[in-house]
């Protein structure tokens, strides 16, 4: 009797000295991943135990969120071309719809980015058709959502206000223009600038 509880606790010590290496080698596995999160760019690093990390660092939204700003980029640096501007406007749609996806999912720090970005994008738009949202209605939507949704993001709140005072001293919507930006520069406007601070 005394031997077979002596060789249960011996079961017992051995079991849980093996559950105490499993336990350190995942902790080392996720640490590994952490490391390789803290320096991700737009795409999701290779992961030695899963997303367990992404979902305990809560990264996805940030990632989504340069992905984003990518290609929020790559449509501001299209320019006009020779093909009547088919490629901008492939590469603005892309760009938007990125920009939606975040700003629809994403948590409101992420996704108030996303609106202001969309805001920017839709300010530099050409008119649009009889019956659709106007560029500069959508752009004025896009930067008040994003001022709600995160009241500290002052890249929107200052484009919101620059370009309603736009609004205001022409009475008039803009005309179609090639070029991006509220003053058809590509370039004005905050969230023109370097998007999303930090990544």
């Amino acid at each position: 009797m005394e031997r077979a509880a002596r060789l249960g606790t011996g079961v017992i010590r051995i079991a849980a000295a093996l559950a105490a290496l499993v336990a350190a080698g995942l902790l080392v596995a996720l640490s590994i991943d952490a490391g390789r999160w803290e320096h991700v760019g737009t795409h999701r690093p290779p992961t030695l135990v899963g997303h367990v990390a992404e979902r305990v660092l809560g990264t996805t939204d940030d990632v989504a969120l340069r992905r984003a700003i990518a290609a929020f980029l790559t449509a501001e640096r299209t320019p006009y071309g020779f093909d009547n501007g088919a490629t901008q406007s492939r590469v603005r749609v892309l760009a938007e719809g990125t920009l939606a996806d975040v700003a629809a999912a994403a948590g409101p720090k992420q996704a108030s980015q996303a609106q202001d970005l969309l805001g920017v994008l839709a300010w530099g738009g050409v008119r649009s058709p009889v019956g659709t949202v106007d560029p500069a209605d959508r752009a004025v939507q896009a930067f008040t959502e994003a001022a709600r949704l995160d009241p500290a993001n002052e890249a929107a709140a200052f484009n919101l206000e620059v370009a309603l005072r736009a609004l205001q001293s022409t009475g008039v919507r803009r005309g179609p223009s090639p070029s991006n930006g509220p003053r058809g520069t590509g370039h004005s406007g905050a969230g023109a600038g370097v998007p999303g601070r930090g990544y």
